[in-house]
């Protein structure tokens, strides 16, 4: 260890790979844009939630450093150097807001558009003679488990769809009863008056929808337990 040579960093390797999941996940995006016409980037709200969370990081590293290089003042570099901890401070404040303005929302993209796929094809299946089709496609829990931390005291975000069947453009309201396995009933909510267009599938808005969040992060309305089926009220008219 003290007589050997160091191991040359492979940073053509690692900068190559980034490059590379960089370039992906821009084509990915430009594809969900135009075929699904959604934004870009995710809205500005969001943005500040990740630059606020990454800016608390970058506090608490600074108050450390601080403090660490009072307390060991004219410490050798083996000990504090200042130099590594701020370049720390700058890869890691990069790779915070990478994942929390980039990554997240892209799998967030695409578990919206599999939704949306998985509505339309069920859609298919349930239209039938109704005039307007309601469809529940999920109840689950957005939490990422630690091994200090669970998911318990996390509510279940339920998205379910509309679908107009008629050929002209109509204003719905739904009324949704989630139950649980047990049919016990969890909620009775009333949507939001929804402009739907002639065929037009839509993610059901109500009071408890998230209206600054983009529309790959929003739900229908959230439970304190699993959904696992409902029954449905709907009514509708001419736009006026």
């Amino acid at each position: 260890m003290k007589n050997g040579k160091k191991n040359k960093t492979h940073w053509k390797i690692s900068l190559a790979a980034l490059f590379a999941v960089v370039l992906i996940s821009v084509g990915l995006n430009y594809y969900f844009s135009n075929a699904y016409q959604l934004s870009f980037f995710q809205n500005g709200s969001e943005s500040i939630v990740a630059l606020i969370l990454c800016a608390a990081f970058l506090l608490v590293i600074v108050i450390v450093n601080l403090i660490t290089s009072r307390l060991f003042k004219g410490a050798p570099k083996s000990v504090h150097n200042p130099k590594a901890v701020r370049r720390f401070m700058a890869v890691f404040c990069a790779v915070i807001l990478f994942f929390t303005m980039w990554v997240y929302p892209l799998a967030e993209k695409a578990s919206y558009i599999n939704k949306i796929e998985n509505a339309l094809a069920l859609s298919e299946q349930q239209q039938g003679d109704e005039e307007i089709t309601v469809l529940f496609m999920s109840s689950e829990r957005k939490c990422m488990r630690t091994n200090t931390s669970n998911c318990h005291s996390q509510s279940y975000q339920n998205a379910f769809f509309l679908k107009n069947n008629l050929s002209t453009q109509k204003e719905v309201q739904v009324r949704i009863r989630a139950l649980d396995s047990e049919q016990n009933e969890l909620k009775v909510i009333d949507s939001d008056i929804m402009t739907l267009e002639a065929g037009e599938l839509k993610l059901v808005e109500t009071e408890e929808s998230f209206d600054e969040a983009s529309i790959w992060s929003r739900s229908s309305f959230e439970t304190d337990r699993r959904v696992q089926s409902y029954e449905s009220l709907y009514r509708y008219r001419d736009r006026e």
